[in-house]
């Protein structure tokens, strides 16, 4: 991935990391597959990396000059089997319905096998990453969008076990993002997308600090101490910037007659070749803090083409039911005119003859609210988290002296505090005792010393007491 990074960066004109990584992918195909070695990798990102480096050699070299990258990687998947849980060998992966073992190879593995099911068309790898998903989501996932309770190594622990000193690694972080977008390339269904956002937000910003300095390396909701500038596994140092770096690829997808708007981040991005003309997309927003987007559409040659933006659904878990919904959109506009467009898999769909400078104008409701959790998640019961648009909220307690008090029943407000964590909108609030509640967002916790009531040692916390 690096190499397709660096052939994008530099446009084509320097190919010396494209070259290698070919020689190397090459060299895997020539030794590895029927006939020759029968091999399976251990940790599966070879997998995720030959779907990606099939797709981008199809994209410099012609359709199907990547096809033996994609057989590749479907051998390296279907060689699994009587192996253990902990890499996800336990049994062929197209028999695999629940998310198990060591969550950073999990989340390879099952990018993996959404770029397989994509690129082949293989029904039974459909079946296994929709059900694989589904158990991780809706059973397994935390309310930050971080995987991998740590009850086994590194890994997942029976379904609807979340404890708060969740191990939620930040390389299973990225993963996940990875597994999201695979799935969101697959079907383009635009809840992939909500949940890469959420993980994106939360668990994978959480991770670092505010300078991007330190960082944590398991990532619990209930933290006690400071990030630190290294660990002795060094896998995220690398893999938190890799991950953060594919966001433009991962803001705008394209086919042929279209362009899906996932991530409202501001930016000015060329897209080539849609309906026969590229199109340069330029976003104007602050988003997250507020739900007002801009997104002016310059194609090269005026053409007729469909837009789809993203209407995110802030209800993404069976796990979790937050209150009040929010999902749908409160304005929507093409240079000014009021538009109700049809909404097709969570996405607006606009098609009409795009011209330079036309201008779509969208405000997406933003609500502060509470989430209760499953009864099911035992470490949940009588606690409610907080959250505005994607930003899941934690208190701290060098803003609350102690956070483990009982959360009232008064409003909750947003406040933007410039000043703070480099610019922040907190939530406030009252405890039950009637004293002020102050929560600021998930990303930004532990990144202030806090040295007072030692006897305590919960510095920062996302689930509250509400009982």
């Amino acid at each position: 991935m690096k190499a397709i990074a660096h052939h994008t960066y530099t446009e084509g004109e320097d190919t010396r990391l494209y070259d290698a990584a070919k020689k190397l992918a090459d060299c895997w195909d020539e030794n590895i597959g029927p006939g020759k070695i029968e091999w399976w990798d251990g940790h599966q990102g070879i997998k995720m990396a030959l779907i990606r480096f099939a797709r981008y050699v199809d994209e410099v070299e012609g359709p199907g000059t990547g096809d033996r990258y994609v057989e590749l990687a479907k051998f390296l998947a279907d060689n699994r089997d009587d192996g253990q849980e902990y890499d996800q060998s336990h049994v062929p992966v197209q028999q695999q319905y629940e998310a198990v073992g060591h969550a950073v190879r999990a989340t390879y593995s099952y990018a993996g096998m959404a770029g397989i099911a994509t690129d082949t068309g293989d029904i039974d790898y459909y079946s296994a990453v929709m059900s694989l998903w589904n158990n991780l989501i809706n059973k397994k996932y935390y309310v930050t969008g971080g995987i991998g309770s740590g009850e086994t190594s590194e890994g997942f622990g029976p379904n609807y076990s979340l404890p708060h000193n969740a191990y939620c690694e930040a390389c299973s972080s990225c993963g996940l993002m990875f597994f999201q977008h695979n799935m969101n390339s697959t079907y383009h269904k635009a809840k992939y997308v909500d949940l890469l956002e959420e993980t994106m937000y939360n668990a994978l910003l959480g991770s670092i600090d505010l300078e991007a300095k330190n960082f944590y390396y398991p990532n619990a909701l209930t933290e006690t101490g400071l990030r630190y500038p290294w660990h002795g596994c060094p896998c995220c140092v690398g893999n938190i910037p890799r991950t953060l770096l594919m966001l433009p690829t991962w803001t705008y997808q394209k086919n042929d007659e279209a362009v899906f708007v996932n991530l409202f981040i501001g930016s000015t991005i060329d897209i080539e070749n849609v309906a026969d003309t590229n199109v340069e997309m330029v976003q104007e927003t602050d988003y997250p803090w507020s739900g007002n987007v801009s997104i002016t559409v310059n194609p090269a040659q005026s053409a007729e083409f469909t837009v789809y933006v993203r209407i995110p659904d802030r209800n993404t878990s069976e796990l979790y039911d937050p209150v009040p919904k929010v999902n749908g959109y409160n304005s929507l506009a093409i240079n000014g005119n009021s538009i109700q467009p049809e909404i097709e898999n969570g996405y607006a769909t606009i098609t009409r003859q795009w011209e330079k400078g036309d201008k779509i104008e969208m405000e997406l409701p933003m609500d502060v609210q509470r989430v209760t959790s499953d009864e099911r998640v035992e470490a949940n019961r009588g606690m409610v988290a907080l959250r505005y648009g994607p930003l899941v909220y934690n208190v701290e307690r060098i803003d609350n002296q102690n956070v483990n008090k009982t959360i009232g029943d008064a409003p909750l407000s947003v406040e933007w505090r410039e000043e703070l964590l480099n610019g922040v909108m907190i939530l406030k609030g009252e405890w039950e005792d009637g004293s002020p509640l102050m929560a600021i967002p998930n990303y930004a916790r532990t990144n202030r010393v806090d040295g007072e009531g030692d006897e305590d040692p919960v510095h920062s916390r996302v689930w509250i007491n509400k009982e």
